[in-house]
């Protein structure tokens, strides 16, 4: 079980009520509804997405690297991990070289999904943590550093259409990430009431047996990612009508 709690500015900077349509920014251009449609939101996306990182308020839409996030919570319980491990005051930054690698859109079935490539992610704040990885005790509080390499993700949503003042409009009917890296490493100060030994240790054993650990973290860690993708989508579908973006 995961939880992340953003900061309520961002989840209200989320909420638009749609009272008013909006034009497309310039630098988003509309793609028609045929055979091209994936090429051209590759091609339109790759130059939008760096200006919605940036943010636009025009939108609602922050600036999203470096990304504050108020808590994420790890609670994890299998036969190899049991573990809390919380993040606090966390910032979530590398976003702002992000590569648009592919497009799926099904406008039929009104799913959507997006692969994007992320060379360097790092999240970075206090830890606290207590619990057991691959059946080694883990307890303590600190400065704690999360980074992965060369992490693919894809993206994806289901949504469908609703009605406001006479247009169309998309609604996110459900979303999900999933993602891969090359690379986790894991630098966590303070283990163990500050024993140093132990402490390297432990974090020499989260080194080399990362790709278990994540394994049995993905999701958690991947929760941020997905709610970025969600504030810029949501930023730009609900305040523009869909035949807008999509051309017929």
């Amino acid at each position: 079980m995961y939880r992340t709690l953003i900061f309520s500015c961002l989840v209200t900077l989320c909420l638009i009520n749609g009272s008013s349509s909006l034009k497309l920014p310039q630098y988003i251009k509309p793609c028609k509804i045929d055979a091209t449609l994936d090429d051209c939101a590759l091609k339109n996306g790759r130059i939008a997405i760096p200006k919605l990182l940036n943010g636009d308020s025009k939108y609602k839409i922050p600036k999203l690297d470096p990304f504050q996030i108020k808590s994420l919570t790890v609670d994890h319980g299998s036969k190899q991990i049991g573990l809390k491990l919380e993040m606090i005051d966390s910032l979530l930054t590398g976003l702002k070289h992000i590569k648009f690698t592919a497009s799926r859109m099904d406008m039929k079935k009104r799913h959507i999904e997006w692969d994007v490539l992320v060379p360097k992610l790092e999240l970075f704040g206090k830890y606290k943590a207590d619990g057991k990885i691959l059946v080694l005790p883990i307890v303590g509080n600190g400065n704690g550093n999360i980074t992965l390499v060369n992490l693919n993700a894809t993206y994806s949503f289901d949504f469908n259409k609703e009605k406001r003042n006479g247009k169309d409009y998309i609604k996110v009917m459900s979303s999900k990430i999933k993602f891969d890296c090359s690379r986790l490493y894991f630098k966590l100060d303070n283990l163990f009431n500050g024993d140093k030994l132990l402490g390297d240790n432990m974090n020499q054993f989260l080194d080399e047996n990362w790709r278990e650990v994540l394994n049995e973290l993905g999701d958690p860690i991947a929760a941020p990612i997905a709610e970025i993708f969600t504030v810029i989508l949501k930023g730009v579908v609900n305040e523009i009508p869909f035949d807008e973006v999509f051309l017929k």
